[in-house]
C-alpha cells in the first residue's frame, strides 16, 4: 500500500478520481467523499478505536498565558455543553445547531454523533494523565505524531507534552 498526501478538502475528488482505493478523512468531508463515490463505505472509523481521535480546544501559548483565567472559564462550561447535547429534551436543538455549522442535515449529524464519545470533565480526567496507548491524550497524540513523521506529513517528532495542559480542565 502506498500513502498519497492530499489536502483534506480535496479528498472527495481524489477518491472519486479512481486513482486511489481509499482515503482518510473526518466528517463532514468523509461523508461528502462517500456520496460522490457510489458504493464506497467506511473501512475503519474512530468508533472502532476509542481514543484514536480526541477533539480538543487548542490555543496558542501566548493566548493561554494572557487569558488563562478565561480559558479555564470556557472549560468550566464544557459539562453544560455535553449535558445539552446528550439530554433527550435538548438534543434535537443541539444537533440542529451543530449540523448547520458543518452543512449537513440534522439526521445525518445525529447518525455521526452516535459514533462520538463526548467526555465531560470528570470522564476526561483519566484521559489527561500521561500514559501510553489510546486511553490517554498523551499516548494517542504520540501515536499520531509517530504516524505523521513516518509518513512525511512533517519531518520532526513533536514534543507532545508541551501541547497538553491538564491543569486547565482542573480549573488551575
Amino acid at each position: 500500500m502506498k500513502l498519497v498526501n492530499a489536502k483534506t478538502n480535496e479528498t472527495p475528488q481524489v477518491l472519486g478520481s479512481g486513482d486511489v482505493a481509499a482515503i482518510g478523512a473526518w466528517q463532514p468531508i468523509a461523508g461528502e467523499a462517500m456520496r460522490g463515490s457510489p458504493g464506497s463505505h467506511p473501512l475503519y472509523t474512530s468508533a472502532d478505536q476509542p481514543g484514536l481521535i480526541y477533539d480538543v480546544v487548542a490555543v496558542t501559548p501566548a493566548s493561554l498565558a494572557a487569558h488563562r483565567a478565561d480559558w479555564i472559564k470556557l472549560t468550566a462550561v464544557w459539562d453544560k455543553v455535553v449535558a445539552y447535547i446528550e439530554d433527550p429534551k435538548t438534543q434535537d436543538d443541539a444537533v440542529a445547531i451543530m449540523a448547520a455549522r458543518v452543512g449537513v442535515e440534522p439526521a445525518t449529524y445525529l447518525r455521526l454523533l452516535k459514533g462520538t464519545k463526548l467526555l465531560n470533565l470528570a470522564a476526561g480526567k483519566p484521559v489527561m494523565i500521561d500514559g501510553a496507548g489510546f486511553g490517554s491524550l498523551y499516548g494517542s497524540s504520540r501515536n499520531a505524531d509517530a504516524f505523521n513523521v513516518k509518513n512525511s506529513v512533517y519531518k520532526e517528532k513533536q514534543n507532545v507534552e508541551s501541547y497538553i495542559d491538564p491543569k486547565i480542565t482542573s480549573g488551575k
